[in-house]
């Protein structure tokens, strides 16, 4: 993990990116079926390359190391997949039960139709994955929300992620996807602010569709309580090239958004505006 926390933070404001990690460990390497090529797809590639002009005295910022193929940050802890392991598990059915079977759980056992590992996986890999790479994560954003929260009142946590595009009409796919659990966790305020980032490009992007937020946005956005979480996606063809992983000058572009998302907020007329 790559945590940039404040010790003397002037704003509410949080960043994750959850899934731009691109670390292998050797427990996963030893029981993979799969190139780490073709699982470099399953990455939000470069991601965390998103937030490099970020004032890092404005906002705290947690980054993932591990790649999502081998955790799922934006997951529950307890999506697990029973069928991967040599013993049975005592699980709880819970709402990610269909990224489950899409073998896109806590610990993903499908590469889109592929499967990652060549057999059922030893109980203990579970433990060994979750403590070092989930738990850390999820401990230090919990604790970060809990005290920004306690410090200012309010907490606005914007989780970044990208997305290939979903549909053969690349011209027509949103650039841009705001989550906010279809207004469950955010104010609409906050909402309004990031958009009004990606509008003035004159980017295409879309509310909630096909993406309204992961298990972060879910477990973390209560905005009955003032902590405000939303999910933004960004096309991977805007700034890349989806087949060869060649990055487009668009990056700058989004940058920029996010650097100036981060040094014109003010989280007082945001909230003077609700």
């Amino acid at each position: 993990m790559q945590f940039y926390i404040r010790k003397s933070p002037i704003t509410p404001l949080i960043i994750s990116v959850p899934h731009s990690g691109s670390y292998y460990p050797k427990d996963f390497l030893k029981h993979k079926s799969i190139s780490i090529k073709k699982l470099k797809i399953m990455e939000d590639y470069k991601t965390d390359t998103f937030i490099n002009k970020i004032d890092l005295d404005l906002a705290d910022i947690l980054v993932a190391k591990c790649s999502r193929a081998v955790v799922d940050l934006n997951r529950s802890r307890q999506s697990l997949d029973n069928s991967m392991f040599e013993k049975s598990l005592n699980t709880i059915t819970n709402e990610e039960i269909l990224l489950i079977k899409s073998g896109l759980g806590v610990l993903p056992s499908k590469c889109y139709s592929e499967k990652i590992f060549k057999s059922k996986l030893p109980n203990n890999y579970i433990s060994k994955m979750l403590e070092k790479f989930y738990d850390p994560f999820h401990k230090e954003l919990d604790q970060r929300i809990n005290y920004l929260k306690s410090k200012f009142g309010v907490v606005y946590l914007i989780d970044i992620h990208s997305t290939p595009t979903l549909s053969k009409d690349k011209y027509n796919f949103p650039d841009v996807i705001i989550g906010d659990n279809f207004g469950k966790s955010s104010k609409e305020n906050f909402k309004k602010y990031l958009i009004s980032h990606f509008d003035c490009l004159d980017l295409r992007f879309s509310i909630n569709n096909p993406y309204s937020g992961g298990y972060i946005t879910r477990k973390y956005g209560k905005k009955d309580e003032n902590i405000n979480v939303i999910q933004i996606e960004i096309s991977k063809n805007y700034y890349m090239n989806e087949k060869t992983f060649e990055i487009k000058i668009n990056l700058k572009n989004i940058q920029n958004i996010f650097k100036n998302i981060v040094e014109n907020f003010n989280f007082n007329e945001v909230i003077a505006a609700e």
